[in-house]
């Protein structure tokens, strides 16, 4: 069964208050990361209502992922949408004009933590999923939605768990990161991790006996410096310009009058393809476990926020071709594709399946962990389309 634009158009707009409704709830449900619980449960009820059955899979109840399954009547290829559920946590002293989980809609948008990254792009794939099961559509084949967790750290219990078990293989799919409309291709990879300094303490009314925390990290970020400027920013590419080094947090020390028992800072590194993960972690650790060789004090503890393998999908593959044609019929204009530094669960996805995976999702990137967090109501429901129009193209019999 082939399903026309003009029908898909009129049936997202006649429903368009229960697409709307569907995200609020799930922005309403806070869902930080390490909690993502309670949302696992309101996905598993919108699921339901789309007649799935939804399944909680992972590698304890704390860490769920929610996966469900449309079969269609024939035989045919597997699309899979991967979405992550948690979020950031609110902004510190800065809760927005409605609250960091309000779901209100006003200014036609819909404000709240995750509107953007990315509940925005996870209802409007269970959206088109449900709306297309009620317009009577028939894949051949399977559709797969899945909402993981711990994506903002990674992944260790979401993608990197999933991924390496087969519960994500198919042949094609989108990943429904925020991407302002664009269809993006590839990106870069990621290497991120919090480097910890210890030290007695002691009264600053002397010099400490021998370096307190905050030097010894001072010694480490004026070396991971010095090698971001003679090594990191030199190693170019075409597309990503270069690597980059930067140290984006420091807390140290307790009192103006007492030397820093404490000191812990985070690196975050952003690869070209010519680089590997191994091969970073390799380099970077290498420049501090030299300073802990040359001076034992020197010791550090090292916790990984977040590694991420680069992306890249064909951009002539069936894929990118079906979500260009969907774009420009739903909107009259040509689509972009585009490049950016960064990390999602579709490269891990891609890592041990090799399936093409473009993260697109027309959410604003501008605006993500911002206080006034939001999606604006058109363009979800333009996404929803785009979504269930790049399905059509793909999965009719």
């Amino acid at each position: 069964m082939n399903i026309s634009k003009e029908e898909i158009h009129k049936f997202v707009q006649d429903n368009s208050d229960e697409a709307v409704e569907c995200l609020s709830e799930l922005i309403r449900t806070p869902s930080n990361t390490g909690d993502e619980t309670a949302v696992s449960r309101i996905f598993c009820k919108w699921i339901e209502q789309a007649g799935l059955e939804p399944k909680i899979v992972g590698i304890s109840e704390e860490h769920p992922n929610v996966l469900a399954e449309w079969f269609g009547s024939t035989p045919g290829k597997r699309f899979v949408f991967n979405g992550h559920m948690d979020t950031f946590p609110p902004t510190d002293g800065d809760e927005g004009t409605y609250g960091p989980y309000s779901g209100k809609v006003a200014d036609h948008a819909v404000y709240g933590r995750g509107a953007s990254d990315m509940k925005g792009g996870d209802a409007a794939a269970l959206m088109a999923v449900a709306f297309l099961r009620r317009m009577g559509f028939d894949p051949k084949g399977s559709i797969l939605l899945s909402y993981l967790c711990d994506e903002e750290l990674g992944g260790r219990y979401g993608s990197k768990w999933l991924a390496p078990q087969g519960y994500l293989d198919g042949d094609f799919g989108i990943c429904m990161e925020q991407t302002d409309q664009k269809i993006l291709v590839g990106h870069s990879g990621m290497f991120r991790f919090y480097v910890t300094y210890r030290a007695e303490a002691q009264h600053s009314a002397r010099p400490h006996t021998k370096k307190n925390a905050l030097e010894k990290a001072v010694i480490a970020i004026n070396a991971l410096y010095q090698y971001r400027d003679q090594v990191v920013r030199k190693k170019k590419d075409p597309i990503y310009e270069s690597a980059s080094l930067e140290i984006t947090m420091l807390h140290a020390g307790a009192a103006p009058n007492v030397h820093a028992a404490e000191a812990r800072f985070a690196v975050d590194y952003r690869m070209i393809p010519s680089e590997t993960l191994k091969e970073v972690r390799k380099a970077v650790l290498g420049i501090l476990d030299a300073l802990k060789t040359a001076d034992p004090d020197m010791n550090y503890e090292y916790e990984l926020i977040s590694d991420r393998p680069g992306l890249n999908v064909d951009e002539n593959s069936d894929i990118v071709r079906a979500c260009r044609e969907a774009y420009e019929e739903v909107t009259g204009k040509p689509a972009k594709l585009f490049y950016r530094h960064g990390g999602s669960d579709a490269a891990t996805i891609q890592k041990y399946n090799h399936i093409p995976m473009p993260n697109w999702c027309w959410a604003l990137t501008s605006c993500v962990g911002s206080p006034d967090e939001r999606f604006d109501i058109d363009d979800y429901l333009h996404n929803i389309e785009a979504y269930m129009l790049t399905l059509v193209k793909l999965m009719a019999g």
